[in-house]
């Protein structure tokens, strides 16, 4: 890494007396600054900032930290107003309809736009620069899904943030809900009904084409099959395509539980996504936790990468760490916070925090996971999962600007360790003193 600032003396801004986790390839540390202009890491340089540097904006680290924006790269943002929810524990079916749907199914438009627009605020104060949405309220394709949508990503074009939403749609349920269908019918109060939860296929392709059409460079739009059990071949074809058409990424929740895993009329999930083509682009699957070492290498071989939900999956009652395993095979992992139902705090360094502690009590694979390998999955890695590496997730000239400034100044940062394990073991929510996406500061702490 070179310390030579060539020709560039003029920044937008100058971040000075910082110690910089790069998460480069090299997991260089330097003890510098770093300059940026025009939404972009500009220079990276160790020691004092030169004489006849000049910026707009000067910010003194204090000899805090900066590191890379944290990548969240599975997330429901909708059902942000039933945060609070796992105060007790519940079943699967039990949390999914009386908790989940009842949730999103009941939310008018306004709710929509306060969910999002508290979502924006927790994903900026917690430094997630980058997040992948699975977004839905039901109703796939109905106006009010439309209206809904809208109003999500009109609150993401203002968030500042890299926010990838991915609308949820289904055109069938498994058989095997039939008992919990039937029940919730009965008993939930936003007059719930099983066709709420899917809708013709021809029907729901147009509306995640139509939903397409309305990306944006800050705020892309990618396809998503709520489940692949609740989702027809045609329909898993048509999501991919439409995806592959307009340039964007096609995600699922995928193995997150023995009967997901065991997929459709005997056919295993992993191997029929594969069988339909759905790898061919990018693809991220969600939990992952129930599948063999076939189906992992599988996975790797086709680039899938997964979004490992420590918090949410211990919150529902889950007893097994895949973390280790996915690893081990090759599939390129990151953290993703889940459902505000069940990992209330929109918090990376608790979910790290979290995987770390789940990795150690239930884990898998030959080798247990390390703070340095934490921070990676929440940045690089994370990055590397939604294809968007070669732009964000460590600190290199010429990649957006997105950084996060913390404040190393409390007691419970004594005595020193490194800074990657610092970030992961020792950071409060607190210490997050600034968070810049593409530049702008889009988080100072009061």
């Amino acid at each position: 890494m070179s310390d030579e600032l060539g020709i560039r003396r003029v920044f937008d801004t100058v971040i000075a007396d910082a110690t910089v986790v790069t998460m480069n390839p090299a997991r260089d540390v330097v003890s510098g600054w770093i300059g940026i202009s025009d939404g972009l890491i500009a220079a990276v340089a160790a020691g004092p900032v030169p004489d006849g540097v000049h910026a707009e904006q000067w910010v003194s680290a204090g000899g805090g930290i900066v590191h890379p924006g944290f990548v969240s790269v599975h997330q429901h943002t909708a059902d942000t107003l039933a945060r609070g929810e796992a105060g007790e524990a519940r079943e699967f079916f039990d949390w999914l309809f009386r908790v989940y749907y009842e949730s999103v199914l009941g939310l008018s438009n306004d709710d929509v736009g306060t969910a999002a627009t508290l979502a924006a605020g927790d994903l900026r104060r917690a430094g997630i620069t980058t997040v992948l949405d699975c977004w839905g309220v039901g109703d796939a394709g109905s106006a009010r899904s439309r209206a809904a949508l809208e109003t999500t990503l009109a609150v993401a074009e203002q968030s500042g943030l890299r926010w990838i939403v991915a609308p949820m749609v289904s055109d069938a349920v498994p058989s095997a809900w039939g008992p919990a269908l039937a029940a919730a019918a009965e008993s939930l109060r936003v007059g719930f009904a099983a066709e709420r939860l899917y809708g013709a296929t021809a029907d729901v392709l147009e509306f995640a084409r139509w939903a397409t059409s309305l990306s944006s460079s800050r705020v892309p739009v990618w396809t998503s099959a709520e489940l692949p059990e609740m989702a027809s071949d045609e329909l898993l074809r048509g999501l991919a395509a439409i995806a592959a058409n307009v340039g964007q990424g096609f995600t699922t929740h995928l193995c997150a539980s023995e009967p997901g895993d065991a997929g459709v009329d005997g056919e295993r999930a992993i191997a029929r996504l594969e069988r339909l083509g759905v790898y061919a682009g990018r693809t991220v699957g969600a939990h992952l936790t129930f599948t063999d070492s076939a189906e992992r290498d599988a996975l790797a071989a086709g680039g899938v990468g997964a979004a490992h939900c420590a918090a949410s999956t211990m919150f529902g009652g889950g007893s097994h760490s895949a973390l280790g395993e996915l690893r081990a095979s090759g599939v390129t992992v990151g953290f993703g916070l889940d459902n505000a139902s069940l990992n209330t705090t929109t918090d990376m360094v608790g979910e790290m925090r979290h995987a770390l502690a789940f990795d150690r009590s239930a884990g898998s694979g030959s080798s247990r996971l390390t703070a340095a390998d934490a921070l990676a999955v929440a940045t690089v890695e994370g990055a590397r999962v939604l294809g968007l590496d070669d732009s964000i997730g460590s600190i290199e000239v010429g990649k957006d600007a997105d950084l996060v400034l913390v404040d190393t100044s409390g007691p419970w940062w004594r005595p020193g360790v490194d800074a990657a394990t610092g970030i992961v073991l020792r950071s409060r929510a607190d210490d997050i003193r600034m968070v810049f996406a593409r530049g702008a500061v889009v988080h100072a702490r009061g």
